[in-house]
């Protein structure tokens, strides 16, 4: 796997800033394993792929993750921090405790089944698409196998419960990982082009030997500017 730092970060965002969040994250993985064919991530088990997100996250950004939320119940901002280390480990324990107990008649959603799903006019139909692409649904075995497919699909799940400062609320956040290290490159990306501009506009240097600078050495430069 390749951290996506400096050139390889800012490429990255221009890849995927205008591409909706699943066909984003098929680019995102492309970058960081290239030897891989789009339609292996995009068949991969949203378990899996999460944990390899997570993954490439803590390469790219660290572990710490931080994030906000919003009180259900008093409207009060939620602050929570994350190990994406410890994130990516527990979906793995769930993924195997799902491969034990075998995949009969229905097998986890991937990329591309959310893609297809995305197609539906609304999330009932698009429920209908992942149930039609993704179990063995008949007159007899509905209700098993419904059991089944969320049951399989909870690996690909990372709930927090949160703890509201402002009133007795302990609300859970299903956290879309995909999403979030969306946003993140995205604000990752726009931090190293200030730095770029402020150090090239003192320096004269270009944005190649800039991008290639540790992200210690720009901000140890940054910092004599301000002196």
């Amino acid at each position: 796997m390749g951290a996506l730092t400096g050139e390889k970060l800012l490429r990255a965002w221009e890849a995927v800033r205008e591409l909706p969040d699943q066909e984003a994250v098929l680019r995102l993985l492309a970058l960081a394993w290239p030897k891989r064919a789009r339609s292996e991530w995009a068949q991969m088990p949203l378990g899996e792929r999460n944990a390899l997100l997570l993954e490439l996250r803590a390469a790219t950004l660290g572990r710490r993750m931080e994030g906000f939320a919003e009180c259900p119940a008093c409207g009060a901002l939620l602050e929570f921090v994350l190990d994406a280390g410890e994130l990516g480990e527990q979906l793995r324990a769930q993924l195997a405790a799902v491969e034990e107990s075998g995949q009969e008649m229905a097998r986890p959603v991937n990329t591309a089944d959310l893609i297809a799903a995305g197609a539906g006019e609304d999330e009932e139909q698009a429920r209908r698409i992942l149930l039609a692409r993704t179990t063995k649904l008949d007159g007899n075995a509905g209700d098993g196998v419904l059991e089944r497919f969320e049951r399989i699909n909870r690996a690909a799940e990372i709930r927090i419960e949160l703890a509201c400062p402002e009133c007795p609320a302990r609300p859970a956040l299903d956290l879309d990982v995909a999403g979030f290290l969306l946003r993140e490159i995205a604000a990752a990306a726009r931090r190293l082009m200030r730095e770029i501009h402020e150090l090239a506009s003192a320096y004269g240097w270009s944005e190649r030997d800039l991008t290639a600078m540790s992200p210690a050495r720009r901000a140890a430069y940054l910092e004599m500017l301000s002196v």
